[in-house]
């Protein structure tokens, strides 16, 4: 098999996500793996999970879920990430409440048969898209929020009326037994099934034919999901990420933009696909950011971000180490490093950094932590060419002038695009959440999420009244004169048609003119 190229932004940030599968012990069989697929086709076959009424309840057994169990969920995820409280409550509760309760406002409506017109000469007839469930989906979730990404896709896969197999992510274990416990007591067990473990039981999985996948993580992954997918023709979802840039133009609100940024960088610790990867700072802006920054940092998180009940850790020691060595490869300025990383309770302080070394590696690797490096710019034109040098990535943040904004966004492509706010273009459920290129394919969120996990069929109704001999042997050049005219035309002759027009206007005239003078 030909080597599998890995894009700059994947370097190093895949190996740190798992472990070695010879380290990893078995937690199902390929037996009962085979078996539970099993389950979701003979589920999905019955046809029951096509009905509006059942996947109501089931996005109604997720609200209950979430709101029920949300103490639970913040506690497993404080345990897998360090994550502050109100962090955990908003990333990974209140986010999925808000897409279940938009999914269950529009669902009814989403499910209508969709009119679209029917030429002329296919008439009498009527057309109409149906969209139906695809069947049977394989979600593989991530460890960064291991609860709103579990659930966002089952939730966009039951509104389609498919069955589903979760497999959360190992590496958060709080959350991946959180969820094996909760989903079968909320959501129908024969239509949502929960696989723990790692690597094998993800080999397991991809060995084995499915109706869509849907897979959030890194680049190399992918890859191994797309080959697997392709094996069966499967449509595939890939959610990923890459070194989204955040740019800050003059005219900025200068002291909002540090807020924003800052904010977006830091939530999570960083680990969020969508996360600012780093700044480029216009020349005449860049002091002004800088010190805004850096008094943010400490009237934020202190001294000592350690003893802050506002800042995250790193989910392990294998990620620890990797970006404690990117930043110390840096070879940049330090400009705030509030306390000392520590492996033992795997922190890493909040970081700027200033004029990291283009060829390092902070600035060709995804970050995926809490460090910022800061770029001063000579020109807008520099920073466009310094976007469209790398990969497409899932966001981008522009801090400025709507008006410069729209230059940045015509001439640059990412996934989605947020002018002076980050990560907050995702809260939107009417804005499809995706990638393009090395950031991802496909798109979810709302409608857009129900829409890739249906299938889109035409359907076209006609009547039986009328059916022209034309069209049936034995064929004659008549016929095809005729078919010539109806299909390619001209049916009326230019002259012709230049006369009856003629002829119409005078007829209007004419009529207005009666008109006026019985007023």
């Amino acid at each position: 098999m030909a080597a599998v190229e890995v894009l700059p932004s994947e370097q190093g940030f895949a190996r740190t996500h798992a472990k070695d599968a010879a380290e990893e012990t078995r937690v199902f069989s390929d037996e009962h793996i085979a078996k539970a697929h099993a389950q979701l086709v003979e589920t999905f076959r019955s046809g029951r999970t096509k009905t509006y009424e059942w996947r109501k309840a089931q996005l109604e057994g997720l609200r209950r879920l979430c709101v029920e169990n949300s103490e639970q969920v913040c506690k497993a995820i404080i345990s897998d990430l360090g994550r502050p409280k109100m962090e955990a409550f908003l990333g990974d509760v209140t986010a999925v409440v808000t897409e279940i309760d938009h999914t269950l406002q529009h669902l009814q409506s989403w499910m209508q048969p969709e009119a679209v017109a029917t030429p002329m000469i296919q008439k009498p007839g009527r057309s109409c898209i149906i969209r139906e469930p695809k069947g049977v989906v394989l979600q593989i979730a991530p460890w960064n929020f291991p609860v709103n990404l579990s659930l966002m896709g089952l939730i966009a896969g039951l509104a389609a009326g498919n069955c589903c197999l979760l497999k959360p992510s190992e590496i958060a274990p709080s959350t991946e037994e959180l969820l094996a416990k909760l989903l079968p007591k909320y959501v129908d067990p024969e239509a949502v099934i929960v696989i723990n473990g790692g690597i094998p039981e993800s080999a397991a999985l991809l060995k084995l034919r499915w109706d869509h996948i849907l897979y959030t993580g890194n680049g190399v992954v992918a890859r191994a999901v797309a080959r697997a997918a392709a094996e069966h023709l499967t449509p595939i979802t890939l959610e990923l990420g890459g070194k989204s840039p955040t740019i800050v133009l003059p005219g900025a609100n200068i002291p909002v933009a540090a807020r924003r940024i800052l904010a977006g960088k830091f939530f999570n610790c960083g680990q969020i696909c969508i996360a600012p990867d780093y700044a480029l700072v216009h020349k005449d802006a860049e002091a002004q950011l800088v010190k805004e920054m850096q008094g943010l940092v400490k009237s934020w998180y202190g001294e000592d971000a350690s003893t802050s009940d506002s800042f995250g850790r790193i989910i392990n020691e294998r990620h620890w180490d990797r970006v404690r060595g990117l930043i110390e490869s840096s070879g940049a300025e330090v400009l705030a490093q509030p306390g000392e990383a520590d492996q033992a309770s795997k922190f890493i302080p909040p970081t700027l950094l200033r004029d990291p070394s283009v060829d390092s590696a902070i600035m060709q690797e995804e970050i995926f932590g809490p460090v910022l490096p800061i770029l001063k710019m000579d020109s807008m034109d520099s920073m466009v060419d310094h976007i469209n040098a790398g990969e497409k990535p899932l966001a981008m943040y522009i801090f400025g002038p709507e008006a410069a904004a729209d230059q940045i966004i015509a001439r640059t492509s990412s996934g989605g695009v947020c002018v002076n706010d980050t990560i907050y273009h995702i809260l939107n459920p009417d804005l499809p959440f995706g990638g393009v290129g090395g950031s991802g394919i496909g798109r979810y969120h709302g409608k857009w999420g129900f829409d890739e996990f249906s299938h889109v069929r035409s359907v076209m109704y006609r009547a039986t009244w009328l059916d022209l001999p034309q069209r049936y042997p034995p064929y004659s050049d008549s016929n095809l004169k005729m078919m010539e005219k109806l299909l390619v035309g001209p049916l009326v002759p230019p002259g012709m048609k230049k006369a009856l027009a003629a002829v119409g206007g005078v007829a209007v005239a004419g009529a207005a003119l009666a008109a006026r003078s019985r007023l």
